[in-house]
């Protein structure tokens, strides 16, 4: 008897999405795979260490690799498992490399002769994406995280070269891995840190940087490889929220334990129609928060009484703000409209971009380590006013 999945707005129901995330070093890839229903890691780079975040152990071989796929498919419904993600794809190819060097007894991929050995590789990469099929036919969602790579490109439209951003797979021309995950993916993401520049001089010669924001592409160009199955618009906020209605009942349920502190509070803020994420920062440093202030056995709804600077920290944690600036606000009264005039006024971002968009080498260097006196200009800005 044949199987059947009803379909709801284009999108089969009852089988998992194969989800493709490159993009450059340090723009969320791995915290956009975390947002994932059920997510679990098999981190093979260890770039996870840090993160409070399910993950397997690091495989130290292909095989390993395999068998951990094994374990998932096997334990899913016990574990809870909605999501696996391989970070990176990258990393698994270089065990992939390693595994068939070591089984044909050369030293190298080239030593093949011809091309030869891109052709092996392809093949053991081809079984592996052909298992991940079991997993997308149970619910589970298969995602491959990758870094970034630019290569010289050009077009009959336009006569010069360009930068073409791609999957980091390989060095060579013959290398056939990049185009079986394109091919094999229903979804491909290219993330990137997205600057916006005006011209500072009446000839337009003179520019300078005026914003930066993190988005995801979803669409191929000349400049970036992508793909989208689900009609998605071409560029989107990189944000899970931004592409959740695509895996909305097509994986299992997650089994998860009970919200913690931090939680409860973005779900508090959420139902009062106040915007809050977890997503902007690390769990870990959530996680934190919650073991310095832990529930008490009040009665009194904690939302009813003044904030403390220690909650307002907590708040602006969670509403994306750095950290290190966070507390620096909460502990001086500090709030973000505050920083915001400050810094347009001196021209650095646009007084209306919210704090939370200002790049982090300008967070760290200039609010951060200098905020004796940004908190100076502050308070004389408010004393003009008062």
């Amino acid at each position: 008897m044949p199987l059947y999945f009803p379909e709801e707005n284009g999108i089969r129901k009852g089988t998992g999405i194969k989800v493709v995330i490159y993009g450059q070093e340090g723009v969320g890839k791995t915290s956009l795979a975390a947002r994932f229903p059920g997510a679990v890691f098999i981190d093979c780079e260890g770039s996870t260490s840090k993160m409070d975040l399910r993950r397997l152990p690091k495989p130290t071989s292909w095989e390993m690799l395999n068998q951990e796929m094994q374990y998932v498919l096997q334990t899913h419904n016990e574990k809870g498992y909605g999501s696996v993600i391989i970070d990176t794809f990258d990393w698994a190819e270089r065990l992939a490399l390693q595994a068939l060097c070591q089984a044909k007894g050369v030293n190298g991929i080239e030593d093949f002769g011809y091309g030869k050995g891109w052709e092996y590789e392809a093949e053991s990469v081809g079984k592996f994406l052909d298992f991940t099929e079991k997993l997308i036919s149970t619910g589970i969602n298969m995602v491959l995280n990758c870094h970034a790579i630019t290569r010289k490109a050009s077009v009959p439209e336009i006569d010069a070269e360009f930068d073409h951003w791609e999957l980091k797979l390989g060095n060579k021309t013959t290398n056939k891995i990049a185009p079986l995950l394109k091919e094999w993916s229903d979804l491909t993401l290219f993330c990137a840190f997205k600057t916006n520049v005006i011209a500072t001089d009446d000839k337009g010669k003179k520019h300078k940087a005026v914003s930066s924001k993190r988005v995801m592409y979803t669409t191929k160009t000349a400049w970036w490889d992508a793909k989208n199955r689900f009609g998605l618009p071409e560029e989107l906020p990189l944000a899970y929220e931004s592409i959740a209605h695509i895996f909305e009942g097509c994986t299992p349920a997650p089994q998860t334990a009970a919200p913690s502190m931090a939680q409860q509070v973005v779900n508090k803020a959420q139902s009062a129609g106040i915007p809050a994420t977890r997503e902007a920062a690390p769990p870990d440093l959530l996680d934190n928060v919650q073991q310095i202030y832990p529930p008490t056995e009040e009665k009194q709804d904690p939302w009813d009484k003044p904030e403390t600077p220690q909650e307002t920290q907590t708040q602006y944690i969670l509403d994306g703000i750095a950290p290190e600036l966070a507390q620096l606000m909460a502990a001086n009264g500090v709030k973000p409209e505050e920083i915001q005039t400050v810094v347009g006024a001196r021209g650095y971002f646009p007084a209306d971009m919210p704090v939370q968009q200002y790049p982090q080498d300008f967070v760290q260097g200039c609010l951060v380590a200098a905020w004796q006196q940004v908190h100076g200009m502050i308070l004389e800005t408010t004393r003009k006013r008062g």
